[in-house]
């Protein structure tokens, strides 16, 4: 019988499973160990489309030539042609739902142990998240942001989508700190145009989790290119955003969720705006104090 051609996406790849461990003859003939590696390798696809062959062989405790063989017997020319297949699905419309759906037909959802309020799982990962925030930060990056962000004539804040929260926390806080503070929305009738009138005196906050809300991106590469300064904060180091700048914060995001956890973006938010703070000392103190004055008059607590 003929094999059939190798899966043209992740969906086709993920419904290929069961029929492999039944050893469909349509389909290649894994060994238990291949097998084994690609449902590891099918249960993160983040992981997959944004690590090296090396890493990801470290990972799944297998080596580079062992992902090569596996990618020819499904049919890819090599291992860069079978990682394309989940780097596609990392912006695919049907991210979070096939990240549902695979949680569940794997059995990856959190499951409280004996004893333990439910959804400790979860918790624990989330807890996981904001350690490793904590051990990877970039503390050369984290005192440049701070610089740029005091230095800068004008400061944009965009983040949209799932993202639009830490955003708006974000640039509600700063604009308590200095002027020229600028939320980038959508709902506020702002478009990728607006970048255009940055320039070398300008900066950029751009936030975008995996996967990455295209509007985001392109208003931060067209503020770049227009000379402005971008400061990025997402969950992947080589992430689109974090390519267009020398300056990533990184909020890991790892764990059983339906959709992106998001307890280490605003940790990162807090630590950049608490260090900012205290950069300015009496500065910043005067600001907040000229802030709560206003909304003291004006009654709009």
């Amino acid at each position: 019988m003929k094999q059939d051609a190798a899966p043209a996406d992740f969906d086709t790849l993920q419904a290929w499973l069961p029929r492999l461990r039944e050893g469909d003859a349509a389909l290649p003939r894994l060994s238990p160990r291949a097998l084994a590696l690609l449902e590891s390798l099918v249960a993160e696809p983040e992981q997959v489309g944004v690590s090296t062959i090396s890493q990801l062989a470290e990972r799944h405790r297998a080596n580079a030539s062992m992902l090569t063989r596996l990618s020819q017997a499904l049919g890819f020319s090599g291992f860069k042609a079978f990682q394309a297949l989940f780097r596609r699905d990392l912006t695919g419309s049907t991210f979070y739902s096939t990240r549902a759906e695979r949680l569940l037909d794997f059995g990856e959802t959190p499951a409280a142990e004996p004893g333990a309020f439910p959804d400790q799982a979860l918790w624990q990962q989330e807890m996981a998240n904001l350690s490793a925030a904590v051990s990877g930060l970039d503390a050369a990056c984290l005192e440049r942001a701070v610089e740029r962000i005091r230095s800068a004539r004008r400061v944009h804040v965009v983040g949209l989508r799932a993202s639009y929260g830490a955003a708006h926390y974000l640039a509600y806080y700063l604009d308590y700190l200095r002027r020229d503070v600028q939320l980038v929305s959508s709902r506020a009738g702002v478009t990728v145009e607006q970048a255009l009138h940055l320039d070398a005196g300008d900066l950029v906050i751009g936030i975008a989790f995996r996967p990455e809300t295209r509007i985001s991106v392109d208003y931060c590469r067209l503020a770049v290119e227009q000379g402005a300064g971008l400061i990025a904060l997402t969950n992947h180091a080589r992430s689109q955003l974090a390519r267009l700048t020398d300056c990533t914060l990184t909020a890991p995001a790892e764990g059983p969720f339906f959709f992106n956890p998001m307890s280490s973006l605003f940790l990162l938010v807090e630590l950049l705006l608490s260090r900012l703070a205290r950069e300015m000392g009496s500065e910043a103190v005067a600001a907040i104090r000229r802030r709560e004055a206003l909304i003291a008059r004006l009654t709009i607590e």
